[in-house]
C-alpha cells in the first residue's frame, strides 16, 4: 500500500487550519462583556424627588403702631419673646428743645406707644435693627410658632397634578440619622415660573407638608430633600431599571439565555429610580443585563461580569 506524500499531508492540515480560522472569524465574534441584574421580588415605591426648605407656618409681622421715633430693639434674631412682650417703643412727637443749643432728651416721651409681641415665639426676623423715624404701619420685626414647623417644595406643574394630600412624604438628608415623616397638607393652586440650572424655564407648584413629629435641630428656612410618596408597594416583580430601553413603542429588556441575548418586550407598572414594576415578559430570578451597549443584539454572545 502507497502512503500519500507527506507534504501533500502538510497542505492539507494547512488548509483545514485556515478553513477553521475563517469560520470563527466569520461565524464566531467576539463575546460581548456585559453587566447582570436580576429580576426579583420585593418593595417598590413610586416618589417624586426635589428638594425642599422648612418654614414657620405661622408668622407674625409686627408694625409700627404709629409715626414716630422708634427705639433700638435690644433682641437679637433667634431669642425666644414671651407673649406681651415690650419688644420697641415709638415716640410719636419727642419733645423736641426751645433752644437749638441744647441736645433733645434722648429719654422715652411719656406718651409713647409700646409694641408688644402677639404671641410667645421665636424673633425671626428684625426689619429695623437701628434707632430712627418709622411711618405708621412700616414692618418691625416678625415673630414665628417654632412649634408648626412646614416643608416647601416645589415640583413641576404635570407632577403636581398626581400629588394629593394626606400622602405620605420621606424628608431626608436633613442633617440627623434616619428620615423623617411628613404628610401633604396642600398643593397651592398657581403656578409660577422657575429657570432651571440649565436655563429652561419651567411651571412650578409648591407643594407643604406638615411634619408628623417636629425635630428640635430643624429651624427656619432649612435645606432638605423630599421624597413625596404616589404608590407604595411590598412584594412587588420588579427589575433593575438600569436594563430597559425603548423598542418602538414597546419597553424591552436583553434576558440573558446561557451565553446568548435575547431582546424581550415586556410591560411595566410603576416606577422608582432603581426599580421597575413588571407587569408581564419575565419571570422572578431572570437574569437581564444592565445599561445595555449598542453593540449588543438579539442573539449577540455575550461574557457577563
Amino acid at each position: 500500500m502507497k502512503f500519500p506524500n507527506r507534504k501533500y499531508l502538510y497542505y492539507a492540515g494547512g488548509v483545514l487550519s485556515l478553513l477553521v480560522l475563517v469560520y470563527f472569524a466569520i461565524f464566531r465574534s467576539d463575546a460581548v462583556a456585559v453587566e447582570a441584574g436580576t429580576v426579583s421580588r420585593g418593595e417598590l415605591q413610586s416618589t417624586i424627588d426635589a428638594e425642599g426648605k422648612t418654614r414657620y407656618h405661622e408668622r407674625f409681622t409686627i408694625t409700627a403702631p404709629v409715626s414716630g421715633k422708634m427705639f433700638r430693639i435690644q433682641l437679637h434674631e433667634g431669642d425666644r419673646v414671651p407673649k406681651g412682650y415690650v419688644l420697641t417703643r415709638v415716640d410719636p412727637a419727642p419733645p423736641r428743645p426751645l433752644d437749638p443749643s441744647r441736645v433733645p432728651d434722648s429719654g422715652v416721651y411719656p406718651y409713647a406707644y409700646n409694641v408688644y409681641v402677639p404671641v410667645d415665639g421665636v424673633l425671626t426676623r428684625i426689619f429695623v435693627t437701628s434707632e430712627g423715624i418709622v411711618q405708621a404701619g412700616a414692618p418691625i420685626a416678625e415673630v414665628s410658632k417654632p412649634s408648626q414647623l412646614e416643608i416647601v417644595t416645589d415640583v413641576l406643574s404635570a407632577d403636581a397634578t398626581k400629588i394629593k394630600p394626606h400622602m405620605a412624604v420621606s424628608i431626608e438628608n436633613w442633617g440627623g440619622e434616619g428620615s423623617l415623616k411628613a404628610r401633604v397638607r396642600a398643593i397651592e393652586p398657581q403656578a409660577f415660573t422657575k429657570v432651571s440650572t440649565l436655563g429652561v424655564e419651567e411651571q412650578r407648584v409648591n407643594v407643604i407638608a406638615d411634619f408628623e413629629s417636629v425635630p428640635d435641630r430643624l429651624g427656619d428656612n432649612y435645606r432638605v430633600d423630599v421624597k413625596i410618596v404616589l404608590w407604595d408597594g411590598k412584594d412587588v416583580l420588579r427589575v433593575p431599571a438600569s436594563a430597559l430601553f425603548r423598542q418602538g413603542d414597546h419597553w424591552s429588556v436583553f434576558v440573558i439565555d446561557g451565553s446568548r441575548a435575547r431582546l424581550r418586550n415586556i410591560e411595566i407598572g410603576h416606577r422608582s429610580p432603581a426599580f421597575v414594576e413588571v407587569s408581564s415578559g419575565l419571570a422572578e430570578g431572570e437574569r437581564v443585563i444592565l445599561h445595555p451597549p449598542n453593540s449588543v443584539a438579539d442573539g449577540t454572545r455575550l461574557s457577563v461580569n
